[in-house]
């Protein structure tokens, strides 16, 4: 498995690369999510001399102290500590007292809302910062807000807009991010987004994914921590996944990477995205005898398939997704029928302590009261933290031209713990993972039994 868009399929939600303004409004909303992971700062990674993720566990902080809750370890206090003056206003969107950095992500379309998330976590981080850190070198973060609206167009207006208002983008989520690439590299803006959906925006040079992913890069860890969790099943699995670009490559390439560590594969299945009768499908699980079903596709699709599966009494030894379903909505919508689901992260749990997690739940529920924690949230807040952190290593004579230098730079990203290690700027694929499983409605820890399983990269050849 892989952890891309945490992996990309790291799909995070992409379809039809570079068809976004032709699909209907059922295939738009059929957005394929990330595979794992979520982003992170530069300590706590599990590394080799040569700055390679080697097989083990990285373990994940303590919590932060409730009765303190600004009180963090390894607060990101330290962040711009030691910056001596402002520079004055050194490039686009940054003046002596303030830098301007843009947010676009998908919030109306046929999923209305679908990338909120990462647009509220980005507000909760500036904040958050500037409440309580002060400034990068005496500035002050402003942030503004875009609507790409599930759409290529939509990306590349936004986009186009936000390199003449801002000096960078940071955060963002959009289903249909290759629309952007072409304004952003043109002018030159750093582009730290929550994660990059396709191959398109991974490929723009200005453009770096905190959820690093790339499609043909996939971590030996998920197929590995299958493996030891469910051994009855690795010699009957299945893969199912949406018709689109984006979750086919992703499926065909986790399903190469599985078998490449000794699971082997009985069935696998494209399903169009306007087909509504699922139960054929589940007719050919039980006559494959299919013991493990991998699913790549957005949440709504899986509960599609689950429900046809509860449907006709079968039930498979486990049911496996990306982190789109890691999400309360997937439960409310799925109810009894997806009890069970197992989801590969690379991000903190919500349920686990963590201080990263709980200073972003914390400061969301200032900036958007009653609104959950997301998954996506989680990358949108790691890419604000890291770009105030480079920002600040890059120090008053800030330039479009000097932060993208630093970011290629950033290697090992965790933020603070909150995320497995993120090669941000060499854009590969996290090799580190967890396991997650829903039980009783209820989220819980899989495996390992602590933080994170980390393998090695296995090059599948797909979409590289």
């Amino acid at each position: 498995m892989r952890r891309r868009t945490a992996l990309i399929a790291l799909t995070i939600c992409a379809l039809l690369a570079g068809c976004g303004s032709r699909l209907t409004d059922e295939q738009r909303a059929a957005l394929v999510v990330p595979q794992g992971g979520t982003a992170g700062t530069q300590d706590g990674a599990v590394t080799g001399e040569d700055g390679a993720v080697s097989e083990g566990t990285a373990e994940q902080p303590g919590a932060a102290n409730p009765q303190e809750p600004n009180k963090q370890p390894n607060p990101p206090g330290s962040i711009a500590g030691g910056c001596q003056g402002t520079g004055g206003a050194t490039d686009k969107g940054v003046t002596a007292g303030e830098i301007t950095i843009a947010n676009i992500s998908d919030i109306s379309g046929p999923v209305p809302g679908l990338f909120q998330s990462a647009q509220q976590a980005t507000k909760a981080f500036v904040e958050y910062f500037n409440a309580t850190q002060g400034s990068v070198c005496g500035r002050k973060l402003k942030l503004v807000s875009f609507d790409s609206r599930t759409d290529s167009g939509g990306d590349q207006q936004a986009t186009s807009q936000a390199c003449e208002q801002a000096f960078a983008l940071v955060g963002s989520m959009s289903a249909f991010d290759q629309g952007g690439g072409p304004a952003a590299a043109g002018c030159g803006i750093p582009d730290l987004r929550a994660s990059t959906v396709t191959a398109q925006r991974q490929r723009t040079a200005v453009s770096f994914g905190v959820a690093s992913n790339v499609v043909n890069l996939v971590s030996s860890a998920g197929p590995d921590l299958v493996k030891s969790s469910f051994p009855g099943g690795v010699n009957a699995a299945a893969y199912l996944y949406l018709n689109a670009d984006a979750s086919a490559q992703n499926a065909k390439s986790m399903q190469k990477a599985a078998e490449a560590r000794g699971i082997k594969f009985v069935y696998s299945q494209a399903i169009d995205i306007t087909d509504v009768n699922y139960a054929p499908y589940v007719a050919k699980l039980k006559e494959t005898g299919t013991k493990i079903v991998y699913w790549i596709g957005s949440a709504q699709y899986a509960v599609r398939l689950q429900q046809a599966m509860r449907q006709q009494g079968y039930t498979p030894e486990a049911f496996i997704t990306d982190p789109s379903a890691y999400d309360p909505q997937y439960i409310k919508q799925g109810g009894a029928a997806v009890d069970g689901t197992v989801v590969y992260t690379n991000g903190a749990l919500f349920e686990e302590s963590n201080a990263q997690v709980a200073l972003y739940k914390q400061w969301l529920g200032r900036v958007a009261p009653g609104a959950a924690p997301s998954y996506f949230g989680m990358f949108a807040w790691s890419a604000a933290r890291l770009f105030v952190t480079t920002a600040a290593k890059v120090g008053p004579q800030l330039t479009r031209k000097a932060m993208l230098e630093a970011v290629r730079g950033v290697h090992d990203f965790t933020a603070e713990g909150m995320v497995a290690p993120q090669d941000v700027g060499g854009k590969r694929t996290s090799a580190c993972m967890t396991l997650v499983r829903l039980k009783g409605g209820a989220w819980s820890r899989l495996a390992p039994a602590s933080g994170y399983s980390c393998g090695t990269l296995i090059d599948t050849g797909v979409g590289g």
